[in-house]
């Protein structure tokens, strides 16, 4: 949208109620800022400023015309505000709907504050990477579209384990999966969610279990349920407590999703026969988990305590290093290294 289609697009709804000259005084100074020039003269006056601006500028123009505006348009917007999940296409599931200008800030403010750069580095960058001045991830190519949705996925699912958050059937709102034992074990095939006609990978599968759990149901041919097994593999919440105490976040070092957010991650793999236990379990964000086994760190657990190792294109030396965000758990890093 240029600066022209910006001015109208916002004024146009003042003319029924607006005096013509009035408008016409808003039209002169917008087009004299869109255009650089001066709204006597028409001489050059500075630089033009962006549609974008100028949009914002209109919008001013039309709050001070018709102050009693503001009050129709909430009412409409009221109407027309919503949201909508569509049907799958390509594998995702596109969300479109018109938000209310104060939900759309609050979500913005918070997607922001974890997408806008922070001034710790990767913990133990390459110094060949920090010398170029690459103080992030270089293993994270995300795009801002790709984070936003990754902060989304988090949101939700921290809100669904929120005590506020009502029940269904007197349970939190739970994400049912459904996957074929022997696929399980063999890791092929797909699993399918309830009331989502897409089925998931494998590894969406995985990172489901690993992080909300596990309840074996075996049918007979008729679709009789013969066996019901008890929820398993999966963290209680004094656990969940203790280990989010530990971490202090998602332990990848730049990530900074707090440990609220994140989910725990079986160490060694409870596919495997890892247990679920604090001794093998650590917080990860939604991405890092869903990536952990092909983005190139590693962790591991000594005497219950998680210690990671960075891809060798962010760190060459191969070192495995205590992985933490706990502010008391640092403050006892700093003491042991000055003590040593």
């Amino acid at each position: 949208m240029d600066g022209a289609d910006a001015i109208i697009t916002v004024l146009t709804p003042a003319l029924p109620r607006v005096h013509p000259d009035q408008l016409g005084l808003a039209e002169a100074a917008l087009v004299a800022a869109a255009t650089g020039t001066s709204e006597d003269s028409g001489e050059d006056s500075g630089v033009p400023v962006s549609a974008d601006l100028s949009r914002v500028q209109a919008g001013l123009w039309l709050a001070h015309l018709n102050p009693d505006g503001a009050e129709p348009r909430e009412e409409q917007a009221m109407q027309n505000r919503g949201l909508r999940f569509g049907r799958e296409h390509g594998g995702l599931i596109p969300v479109s709907g018109m938000l209310m200008p104060e939900t759309a800030a609050a979500a913005k403010r918070v997607i922001d504050a974890y997408m806008s750069p922070r001034t710790a580095p990767v913990a133990f960058i390459d110094e060949e990477l920090a010398a170029r001045g690459e103080t992030r991830d270089p293993g994270d190519t995300r795009t801002p579209d790709q984070k936003r949705h990754d902060i989304f996925a988090v949101i939700v699912a921290t809100a669904a384990k929120a005590t506020e958050t009502p029940t269904i059937a007197g349970d939190a709102p739970t994400v049912l999966v459904s996957v074929r034992q022997e696929d399980l074990a063999a890791n092929r095939g797909v699993g399918h969610i309830d009331g989502v006609e897409t089925p998931i990978s494998m590894d969406a599968v995985r990172q489901m279990i690993c992080a909300g759990g596990l309840q074996k149901v075996v049918l007979k041919k008729n679709g009789k349920i013969v066996e019901l097994g008890s929820k398993e593999r999966t963290f209680n919440r004094a656990q969940r407590r203790a280990i989010m105490l530990r971490d202090g976040g998602c332990i990848i070092p730049g990530c900074d999703i707090p440990a609220a957010w994140t989910e725990i991650h079986h160490v060694w793999p409870d596919r495997d026969g890892g247990p679920t236990h604090t001794s093998n379990g650590v917080c990860l964000c939604w991405f890092h988990h869903r990536t952990i086994e092909t983005s190139g760190w590693e962790i591991r657990m000594i005497d219950g305590s998680p210690q990671i190792k960075a891809p060798p294109w962010i760190d060459r030396t191969g070192r495995w290093r205590p992985a933490t965000k706990s502010p008391t758990r640092l403050l006892d890093q700093l003491e042991q290294t000055r003590n040593a």
